[in-house]
């Protein structure tokens, strides 16, 4: 199964996912951390930008050999820095003194911190100050740093990030039940739409959040992965069929869009950021009526294909409609050329029963 990354195609990757790949559980630079904070000692790296960072510093002296575990903790017994290549490949030098500038601003105390802040600061390279007194790993990007979490923290993050999960899929799909019976009815409001779609944006960044973790986790995220595409199983096609009951255009691909602008309002949408995107610049009060097109109830028929769905919502225009017609037994189904409509109107009102 698809990562939740992949299958919403839209979050925004966070400043640090790139880096903390690389040092997931099972890789070797892991690995080499791992052995350094064991022997308690310190170190400091420099991924990338190898052209740069050599123009910051001077002396060491070159290595030319591929990366392994054993090479690097033998090599951060040494004062200076480690390089190197941006594949993580190749050890390119070793014992190299940093001069980042000193007027570069930064929160960090430790001289080690503060040349691996500055460093990241002036180029393009991933640095990582690993602390002999702390025993404290710290990633820098741009200026930036996130520290290391251990398997420990992580694994104790991510069961929590499950568990809160769980327990918002299950708000959303009573929600959604409740959204069902109020659409066949006709009487569903934007509050009501409003509420359901911010459920579902809380629940998909949450899901992207703990998923960061579980990657981190590499060789050890055990059964946890399995855990998460289970919860957010089917989640995005759910949320595409909402979107396209409610949005001014019901194109598939509009939908996606409006979706991803959704999922990156931190931290989370209003009311009337949902409105807004949804196409309506015009005021809408929590309280109107709104009536949606039908694609999340039509899809629901397992014998219908998306072809013959689009083909009822664009005959039909709305649920509202649909329903109406299905007290005829569907007659004007019939005239679209789709097959087994008293199958298709006795399968509906079996939906309709169960709402």
């Amino acid at each position: 199964m698809k990562h939740v990354h992949e299958i919403i195609g839209s979050c925004e990757e966070n400043l640090f996912d790139a880096a903390l790949k690389m040092v997931t559980s099972g890789q070797p630079l892991r690995e080499a951390i791992d052995m350094i904070i064991s022997a308690q000692n310190g170190a400091l790296i420099c991924i990338g930008d190898v052209q740069n960072i050599l123009m910051l510093g001077n002396g060491g002296f070159r290595i030319d050999a591929p990366v392994s575990p054993q090479r690097l903790f033998e090599l951060s017994k040494m004062d200076g820095s480690i390089v190197l290549s941006g594949d993580l490949k190749q050890i390119i030098c070793a014992n190299f003194h940093l001069n980042p500038d000193p007027d570069i601003i930064t929160a960090e105390t430790g001289m080690r911190h503060r040349s691996a802040a500055r460093t990241s600061a002036q180029t393009d390279a991933i640095v990582i100050a690993i602390s002999k007194r702390r025993n404290q790993t710290t990633l820098y990007r741009q200026g930036e740093g996130v520290t290391l979490d251990s398997d420990e923290i992580l694994l104790q993050k991510s069961n929590q990030g499950l568990l809160a999960l769980q327990h918002l899929r299950n708000n959303l799909e009573r929600a959604s039940i409740r959204l069902s019976f109020l659409e066949m009815d006709d009487i569903s409001t934007v509050a009501d739409v409003a509420e359901l779609i911010i459920r579902y944006v809380r629940l998909i960044n949450l899901a992207v959040e703990t998923e960061r973790f579980i990657d981190f986790l590499g060789d050890n995220s055990g059964l946890l992965r399995n855990q998460l595409d289970e919860i957010v199983s089917g989640l995005v096609d759910s949320f595409t069929l909402v979107i396209r009951d409610y949005a001014a255009s019901p194109d598939l691909q509009e939908a996606r869009k409006t979706i991803n602008a959704l999922l990156n309002l931190f931290p989370q949408p209003t009311n009337k950021d949902v409105l807004f995107l949804l196409g309506y610049s015009q005021e809408l009060a929590d309280e109107d009526h709104w009536s949606p097109r039908g694609f999340r109830a039509i899809s629901r028929i397992s014998m219908l294909d998306e072809e013959a769905v689009a083909r009822i919502i664009d005959e039909y225009g709305s649920l509202s409609a649909i329903v109406s017609d299905s007290k005829e037994g569907f007659d004007r189904m019939g005239e679209l050329g789709i097959d087994n409509v008293r199958a298709i109107a006795k399968s509906f009102m079996q939906l309709r029963s169960t709402i």
